[in-house]
């Protein structure tokens, strides 16, 4: 299904310009494009796009240019773009946000979980959050290859802060099996189901990455994951 950009922004502004400039929710122009830099480094800064509108004519009032930056990003980063003013505004407009991040339909509308600063290469584990982005614009072998860096770096920094003595394999079965292993060494009556899901897990992302179950799918093994993704 496609998103309706016009009306994802049109609840997302609701959200960012309440009546008080002082409240908790409001961006301002510096503000938004913070965020748009934190998905785009390059992206211009407030006082260069500003003066890059003012030199093409174009008009500088908050909400014009709030959604042209909107829309001319590529989709993917345009789904994180609202995910991150959201999830920055969730707790004041709970309601609101809520109603937003349905507008972007499907699993996008589920906030996404943000991993410790103290975890192994945190900020390369925090970019799962794309996998949703990705799916939402139909781009489903990107979304199982950052499915499987997500898994293997999420369990790489499990074994790496609980088993630093271990020398840990690169293969993402491999460490799923010395996951599932340690925690059922060291967890009391933890059903063996949930354990398994460990592996099962990493199992169907890397045959999907590796393409050896298009057979069973129809040349489509990326988009089966990806939707057996978003229906959990």
């Amino acid at each position: 299904m496609a998103i309706n950009w016009a009306r994802v922004f049109n609840r997302l502004w609701e959200v960012i310009n309440p009546p008080d400039q002082t409240a908790p929710t409001y961006f301002s122009g510096s503000r938004f494009i913070g965020v748009v830099r934190q998905i785009d480094p390059y992206f211009p800064d407030y006082t260069q796009y500003i003066d890059q509108r003012k030199a093409a004519n174009k008009r500088t009032s908050r909400k014009d240019y709030f959604y042209d930056i909107l829309i001319n990003l590529p989709e993917v980063q345009r789904v994180s773009l609202v995910h991150r003013i959201l999830d920055t505004v969730q707790q004041y407009a709970p309601d609101q946000v809520g109603e937003t991040r349905d507008e972007l339909g499907g699993l996008a509308a589920v906030p996404p979980a943000r991993i410790s600063g103290t975890a192994w290469n945190s900020e390369r584990l925090n970019r799962y959050e794309e996998i949703e982005s990705r799916i939402t614009a139909g781009n489903y072998e990107a979304a199982v290859t950052l499915a499987y860096t997500s898994l293997e770096g999420c369990l790489k920094a499990f074994l790496r802060e609980c088993c630093p003595e271990l020398k840990i394999p690169e293969d993402v079965v491999d460490l799923a099996k010395i996951v599932r292993s340690h925690l059922r060494d060291s967890i009391d009556r933890y059903p063996d189901e949930a354990l398994a899901m460990l592996t099962h897990i990493a199992h169907m992302i890397d045959r999907t990455r590796n393409r050896f179950s298009e057979s069973h799918f129809d040349e489509e093994a990326d988009r089966w994951l990806a939707a057996r993704r978003a229906r959990r």
